[in-house]
């Protein structure tokens, strides 16, 4: 009896060990041949970007719209950067980013800020309007009917080098904060004589017009602006270029893949198509 549980578990013994060997044989073939191959997924880099806040009637903070969250999200696609925006006051932005806490969305050159910030390729031209309200109307045909007037722009905003080297001398700049119903109401009491506006998509006056009065006052839903007619002036009185920007020597590899993101998507035709519905 002994000695058959003897040969018994020295069969089995046998047994497990050509197994044991049988499946390393089958793992070496797979390790070769079979097994799938791991591939590396590299998560974008985390980039805060900081766009300026925009306030309701009511004095409520805006959500960042769906056109320019689709537009951040080209960057991480093309660009392997998860662009994070952040919304807060113009004036704030422009430091955050001078500190190096992240980059800044919708700059425009001025030649103080040549000398803080490195920017991108320009992403999209912005045409800046001029709008008045009442009788008897401005002609607004030029820079030179802007001449001693007051003009209403958004604190901290640049509308560009020809506007900035106006300002202060062609005309005199009353800086208002992002609650843009104020500046409309502000315009409607004459505290100011021009309100100046920028938009990429249109290019003639009269699309302009039916824009500003069936869908962007309508939707700032302030009752003192309702019904009112404002107009505007024939053609764009400044052109502006938009860009992203850091704080100069900062995020420098960052910047070179979004300037290349750029130059790409303009090329293949993907970002013309997203930037035509910013605003």
């Amino acid at each position: 009896m002994a000695r058959f549980l003897y040969c018994l578990c020295f069969a089995c013994l046998c047994c497990a060990l050509s197994t044991i060997g049988t499946a390393s044989a089958v793992d070496a073939t797979l390790s070769k041949s079979d097994h799938p191959k791991t591939v590396t997924v590299t998560a974008p880099t985390i980039i805060t970007v900081f766009v300026q806040e925009a306030l309701d009637s009511k004095g409520h903070p805006l959500p960042v719209s769906s056109g320019l969250l689709k537009f951040f999200q080209f960057f991480d696609r093309n660009a392997g950067l998860h662009l994070q925006a952040v919304t807060v006051p113009w004036n704030r932005a422009k430091q955050m980013t001078l500190d190096g806490k992240g980059i800044i969305w919708g700059f425009s050159k001025s030649p103080e800020r040549l000398m803080h910030y490195r920017f991108s390729e320009t992403v999209m031209k912005s045409r800046i309007w001029a709008i008045g309200y009442g009788e008897p109307q401005l002609a607004l045909r030029s820079i030179k009917d802007l001449k001693n007037k007051t003009i209403s722009v958004e604190r901290g905003v640049s509308h560009g080098m020809e506007f900035e080297l106006a300002k202060n001398k062609i005309f005199k700049i009353d800086e208002d904060a992002a609650q843009a119903s104020a500046r409309f109401r502000k315009l409607i009491a004459k505290r100011s004589d021009v309100l100046l506006w920028g938009l990429v998509q249109f290019d003639r006056q009269d699309l302009f017009l039916d824009y500003l009065h069936k869908t962007y006052l309508p939707g700032l839903r302030d009752p003192e602006l309702l019904g009112k007619n404002f107009y505007a002036s024939p053609t764009p009185l400044f052109y502006d270029s938009i860009h992203f920007a850091s704080a100069k020597g900062q995020l420098e590899n960052e910047m070179k893949k979004i300037d290349a993101a750029i130059r790409q998507g303009f090329k293949s035709g993907e970002l013309t198509k997203l930037v035509n519905v910013l605003n």
